[in-house]
Formats: C-alpha cells, structure tokens, sequence
C-alpha cells in the first residue's frame, strides 16, 4: 500500500480561503448526496476525508460554517466570497474528529489517491461510467463511508519524525 503524505495550503476557486493540510488522507469519496450537489453547485462533490487534527485554518479566516441538516452531520465551511466549499469538519467523537477537503481545493499536481467509493448513489444526477463502487441508500453510504475511514484509521503509519515536529510547534 503506497501512503501518500499531503503538506500544501489548500484554496477555494477565488483564492480568498485557505486551508493547511498536513497528513495522509483517510479515504476519497464521491458524494451524490442533494446536500452535496447544492453546496458544491455540480452532480457530486469528489472529497478526501483527514483526520481533523491534519488540516487547520488561519487565525483571521472568514470561512462562514453552518450544517444543513440536524446532527449527525457536517459542519460545512464556505468562501465569503466565491461561497464555494473550503473544508467540513464532523465530530466523531468528544476527542476525534475528521475534516472533509475538496479535491478541487487541491494544486492540480498533487498525488491523491482515486476515489474509493460513490455513496448516496441513488441521489445520482446522471449515472456515472467507471469501476468505482456504487453504494445506494443512506444508511448503507454511511455504513460504507464508517468502515472505510476506520480501516484507515486502525492501519495509520506513524508520522514522519518531520511531521511529527512541525505539530509540536503549532501546539
């Protein structure tokens, strides 16, 4: 399995909000949930989904957050100006949480991995044609979703020694 490690600031479409992201992504999915296809303007929104403590936002950030639905659900950060997605953060438990990046927020040449998966497949806009897995049904979306990103979590790496050092300082 090839880990592949971010460490980039991360940008809405206009430039105006940033995000650091600094750690390996968790999983990649492609939701076509109603939620999804409002907020990201499109048929699905394509996220890499962090660990929370990965990804941090500037002191003087203006990123406007608000859920659109009641818990359990993700705290979704817009651009004041573009009022495209920056980053989501749900609460996972009281000591955990997991950060929801746009892959478009992303430099063009970084190495992400592919998508693992499509969920909320039923909400779809039109059909999509790959080899990607297909979940339909929100409870299985989110059953699927839940065992990817604790299977990532429970194989986790250690961090880097350099990683590991760049947290000390911000802490």
């Amino acid at each position: 399995m090839i880990t592949l490690w971010v460490n980039q600031t991360t940008s809405c479409q206009c430039g105006s909000s940033l995000a650091d992201v600094c750690g390996e992504p968790l999983t990649r999915l492609l939701c076509h949930c109603e939620i999804c296809q409002s907020v990201y303007q499109q048929a699905y929104a394509d996220v890499l989904i962090f660990s929370g403590r990965d990804v941090s936002l500037p002191d003087d950030h203006a990123i406007e957050f608000r859920r659109h639905r009641l818990p359990p659900a993700l705290t979704r950060g817009a651009c004041p100006q573009c009022r495209m997605p920056v980053v989501a953060f749900m609460r996972t438990s009281p000591f955990h949480q997991l950060a929801f990046v746009p892959r478009a927020n992303f430099r063009p040449e970084t190495m992400l991995p592919g998508p693992a998966m499509h969920i909320f497949y039923h909400r779809r806009v039109a059909d999509m044609d790959d080899a990607v897995p297909k979940v339909d049904g929100y409870f299985p979306s989110e059953t699927s979703v839940l065992v990817a990103v604790t299977k990532a979590l429970l194989q986790r790496r250690p961090e880097p020694v350099a990683h590991a050092r760049s947290r000390r300082g911000k802490r």
